[in-house]
């Protein structure tokens, strides 16, 4: 097994098991995709920052209340009030050497840079769709609020606490064994992610560059007085994150991942939360890990269940839920592991 590790050094040894017959790069498979990443990106759309690096929100808090006159009476007269709210757009940034001697040994040396190069521009994809749901911009100024930061806690029209965003608890005690399902609108006044002006930031087009650096001078990681010279590709994603109404996002919180247990998946709590939200189902997600899917698709063996269902889509299968898609993404970025929501 051929491996290139950064920390260690690159031997002609492992040079040549990367080839076919000792001239040509074999073709690399890249098994290290994420679950469910392609069809998130597809759900999301992506707007223009309307401020720079941030994107300003203008939404109504109230609405003008009616006066009732009597004859030769006024009309008090009322305003609505609003609120504004600025989202920040963060970057993601990776950088890609290849010892330009390695290159030359091979044929096909673009390939194989391309090869090196492309599992760069993935895993910013994949650090984009975790941060989407589990980034707190607490951490500091180069993050976001993700979806699980802005449903952190329980409140619902059936709870103590009944303001917006609205967090259902599925009933889950095991803290450290829990997961959620996350319910979107996408759209341009519900929720949609963003990316800078391009004159701001200063190249490239929605989020992602992709820079070929070209020919530069590496310091050896051994011997300070040595260098190497490297091809260089560096990778950039802008975005950001835009919820304009709370009534389009909702969690359901505290569902245990086994179907054996007493807190797994409760049907009536999605049946509660698509009810008490405003979604329009045509452009609404629902999105948890494969364990989630799997209990789903337990139920849905039942052939008397019409709760869930499927569709096909260009032939496609698509677990459904009351008529929503629903999206399995990987158990790292919808984890299992989350602790008790209160």
């Amino acid at each position: 097994m051929s491996e290139y590790n950064i920390n260690k050094q690159y031997t002609l040894l492992e040079r040549a098991k990367t080839s076919i017959d000792g001239k040509t790069v074999l073709p690399a498979v890249d098994v290290m995709d994420k679950m469910g990443i392609g069809e998130f990106i597809q759900d999301v759309p992506f707007f223009e920052c309307n401020s720079g690096l941030k994107h300003r929100i203008s939404r109504t808090t109230d609405r003008p209340t009616s006066t009732r006159p009597k004859f030769y009476g006024g009309t008090r007269p009322n305003m609505s009030t609003e609120q504004v709210l600025f989202e920040p757009c963060v970057e993601f940034t990776q950088r890609s050497e290849i010892d330009e001697r390695l290159l030359k040994t091979i044929k096909n040396g673009e390939e194989m840079r391309r090869q090196k190069d492309m599992p760069h521009a993935a895993g910013i994809i994949d650090d984009f769709v975790y941060d989407l749901f589990n980034s707190v911009r607490t951490s500091g100024s180069e993050y976001i609020n993700g979806l699980s930061a802005r449903l952190g806690t329980i409140s619902n029209p059936y709870h103590t606490t009944t303001s917006l965003p609205y967090v259902w608890d599925n009933g889950g005690t095991d803290t450290g064994n829990l997961t959620s399902l996350y319910i979107v609108e996408w759209g341009p006044q519900a929720v949609h992610c963003l990316y800078p002006d391009p004159q701001v930031r200063g190249e490239g087009t929605l989020g992602m560059s992709i820079r070929n650096e070209g020919r530069e001078p590496i310091k050896d990681a051994n011997d300070s007085l040595a260098t190497y010279y490297a091809m260089v590709t560096t990778f950039s994603f802008w975005f950001g994150l835009a919820v304009w109404n709370d009534w389009k996002i909702a969690r359901i919180a505290n569902i245990h991942y086994d179907e054996k247990n007493s807190g797994a998946l409760n049907d009536n709590i999605i049946i509660k939360a698509l009810r008490h939200g405003k979604f329009n189902r045509g452009a609404t997600r629902i999105y948890g890990n494969a364990f989630i899917g799997t209990q789903i698709d337990i139920r849905a063996k039942d052939k008397g269940n019409t709760f869930w269902g499927t569709t096909e889509v260009f032939g496609k299968e698509i677990n459904q839920i009351q008529g929503i898609p629903f999206r399995m993404l990987d158990d790292t970025i919808i984890t299992n592991t989350e602790t008790l929501v209160s």
